[in-house]
């Protein structure tokens, strides 16, 4: 066999089998989802100014999505209605037709259930908006103002 053959021979030989091994992992890798973004991220939650989302205070399942919200402003907040838009539909708050009419206190939570079936897939994952409409009083009045949030995350 002339050199050019066996040193090429010896090449594929020796960094095929490496390719091989490569492969091999990586599949095993992909089959256990490590290439999977979904399944690594958290539930996240982003926005509701003047509100701060409570250490694990918001959850999504079966019966609908729960949402516990401190109130952050320093002063009294009535919280007048909700909504909840996400890829399922539009839903308010369970039995309230959207009206809550509930004061917080500063630093105080409230917690809203919102029936909705965003969530009707156990591991699923879903992203909703969600839109509050609060009320507070100073000394301009009382005055009503909108916040609206963002919660996403794997169904429960």
């Amino acid at each position: 066999m002339p050199k050019n053959a066996q040193s090429a021979l010896e090449y594929m030989m020796t960094y095929g089998w490496a390719i091989l091994i490569i492969v091999i992992v990586a599949a095993v890798l992909y089959s256990l989802g490590i290439f999977n973004p979904s399944s690594s991220a958290g539930n996240t939650a982003s926005g509701f100014g003047g509100f701060t989302v409570q250490q694990g205070g918001f959850t999504c399942n079966s019966t609908g999505v729960f949402l516990a919200l401190g109130n952050s402003q320093g002063t009294q907040v009535t919280v007048l209605n909700a909504s909840i838009t996400s890829s399922t539909g539009l839903s308010t708050p369970t039995g309230s037709n959207g009206s809550i009419n509930k004061l917080v206190n500063p630093q105080s939570t409230i917690t809203i259930k919102f029936t909705s079936n965003t969530c009707s897939i156990t591991g699923a994952r879903y992203s909703a908006n969600i839109q509050i409409y609060y009320s507070t009083t100073g000394a301009l009045g009382t005055q009503t103002q909108p916040t609206t949030g963002t919660i996403s995350g794997s169904s429960s």
